[in-house]
């Protein structure tokens, strides 16, 4: 029976059936890993009218940049990536064996630097100044409006009208009114005339942040907010840029594309690209990724939370993929991802073809976003 089950794996995994068989993988190497997270704590972007806090004075360093806890934090999650992935990757820094891509943002820049400092502290070898532990490894990056992959915001004519679409349709109409009563209350609290979903993203984000960095920034009304009205209506906020198939393959198309064409590369020849592909994005790329996929809870992602995508090859040579989420700093083991496309140690060509209808390369998407 055991080689009716082998043939099955192999049938399954070399014609691509439409249905899922796990695979085990208590035999498998792991070939490749790809880890999506979103950048440390970080001073405010934006707030609300009636905020004291929002005001030059109180962010020395800046408005949208990483703070120190920030860096502190990513430097953790580089360590926590070490110590995971210690069998996996050499101590020493080869630059074969990684690649890293950032959006053209400070504090994304800043956190994959931070990242890389506890992932690669120098060995004794490396070491080129004996009071620094730490040597520079390369961070790649793409101007903000020409970054479709992890910015996602570069414009598109044919996204823009179906957006606006969608987001002027009855599922919005019929949220906005739901919550009438809601948007009048934090109205009043913030000063903002609020009339759809978007203020509670950046109310919400504003809160998270003072919270992180000095809770005294917190208003009288924090505590007796609804905050579960608040986080759902900021949830909203993020999934509206992948709310539809069509949206959901013109925001985040080409990242799914990026990500399975280094896969691909990994599968032909394990040597022909980066054991790990580190990509440093936002809230808003995090949750793009996670809803596509249908594993988005409607939260928005927390500081250094992050996406990891492990390809793994099985003894008999059959690749598989899974799906991990580390949503926080403090979570020691992440949370396994069943997928819309297919379930836990999945068949690298079944998670391909579950994503086929939204991956598009950029030549593909630049014609139609023409439309």
């Amino acid at each position: 029976m055991r080689g009716v089950g082998v043939f099955l794996v192999i049938f399954l995994a070399e014609f691509g059936c439409g249905f899922v068989v796990n695979v085990k993988s208590d035999d498998s190497e792991l070939v490749s890993v790809a880890v999506l997270f979103r950048h440390g704590d970080k001073t405010p972007t934006t707030s609300f009218p009636n905020d004291p806090y929002f005001n030059i004075s109180y962010w020395p360093m800046g408005l949208g940049q990483l703070t120190k806890k920030g860096k502190l934090r990513q430097y953790q999650l580089g360590k926590w990536l070490r110590n995971r992935y210690s069998n996996f990757l050499p101590e020493e820094y080869v630059s074969k064996d990684v690649y890293v891509r950032s959006t053209d943002v400070d504090r994304t820049l800043m956190s994959a630097a931070a990242n890389l400092a506890g992932l690669y502290p120098p060995t004794d070898s490396e070491t080129w100044n004996k009071d620094l532990r730490w040597h520079p490894i390369p961070i790649h990056t793409v101007p903000k409006g020409e970054d479709q992959v992890l910015y996602m915001e570069t414009e598109c004519t044919k996204f823009t009208r179906l957006y606006n679409a969608q987001y002027n349709g009855s599922f919005f109409e019929d949220v906005n009114k739901k919550y009438a009563d809601f948007y009048k209350q934090v109205s009043n609290l913030t000063g903002w005339d609020i009339d759809d979903v978007h203020f509670f993203a950046q109310l919400q984000s504003a809160l998270y942040v003072y919270s992180n960095h000095n809770s005294s920034y917190l208003p009288d009304w924090y505590d007796s907010l609804d905050k579960e009205k608040m986080a759902y209506l900021a949830g909203l906020n993020y999934v509206r840029y992948t709310f539809t198939q069509e949206l959901k393959r013109l925001g985040a198309g080409p990242f799914f594309d990026y990500l399975t064409g280094h896969f691909d590369r990994m599968v032909e020849d394990a040597e022909a690209g980066p054991k790990i592909l580190m990509l440093s994005g936002h809230e808003s790329t995090v949750a793009a990724a996670l809803n596509v996929m249908g594993v988005f809870d409607y939260k928005a992602p927390e500081f250094a939370s992050s996406v990891i995508w492990e390809l793994r090859k099985t003894s008999l040579g059959v690749f598989y993929v899974n799906v991990f989420y580390k949503k926080n700093s403090s979570m020691e083991v992440p949370e396994k991802l069943e997928l819309e496309a297919c379930s836990f140690d999945c068949f690298y060509e079944s998670y391909k073809k579950g994503l086929q209808p939204i991956s598009l390369n950029m030549t593909v998407w630049e014609a139609e976003c023409l439309g």
